[in-house]
């Protein structure tokens, strides 16, 4: 099970997934599949070469946001309060795993990224706030973990800080 590194779990940064009705920032247009996928391939969790204390943002999505994950090379619409060095991706839904990892290259607002579409396509919901970020992945740094991070019985509403060691 995944380590918060910066404080225990709470009943407020985690829900029963029974219910899954947590909120997930980020992408969430059901209708769109990836014009590109860039994930480079698989890569085991004790595999990934970096300082085992770098920290790692672990960011809660549903599938429907998998697409942006995966065309841009980036994660998006999202509030950070911290620098971090790897993203992680919790696949709520039936999944429920943290299944993807990406090294960050820098954050950005989304007018400044390079997305393959318009930033509100990938939106089901209204406009995306000022304070929202684009975080832009180095090239070639997303894969799909072969030893998925599991929850069992609840999984983080919130974006969560761990580190690479504890990951």
């Amino acid at each position: 099970e995944l380590a918060a590194a910066d404080s225990p779990p709470t009943t407020d940064d985690e829900i029963d997934v029974s219910g899954e009705t947590g909120s997930t920032d980020g992408p969430d247009n059901r209708r769109l599949e990836p014009i590109k996928n860039h994930i480079a391939g698989t890569i085991r969790r004790g595999d990934i070469d970096g300082d085992p204390d770098s920290t790692v943002a672990v960011f809660p999505t549903r599938e429907s946001g998998l697409s942006f994950l995966k065309e841009n090379e980036a994660w998006g619409f999202v509030r950070v309060g911290r620098e971090f060095d790897y993203v992680a991706m919790y696949v709520t839904g039936g999944v429920r795993q943290v299944k993807y990892i990406a090294e960050v290259e820098r954050v950005v607002s989304p007018e400044q990224a390079d997305l393959m579409r318009e930033p509100l396509e990938y939106k089901n919901r209204g406009a995306i706030a000022d304070d929202k970020k684009v975080i832009i992945f180095k090239p070639g740094s997303l894969y799909e973990l072969e030893d998925p991070v599991p929850y069992e019985t609840r999984y983080p509403q919130a974006l969560r800080y761990t580190t690479l060691g504890e990951l």
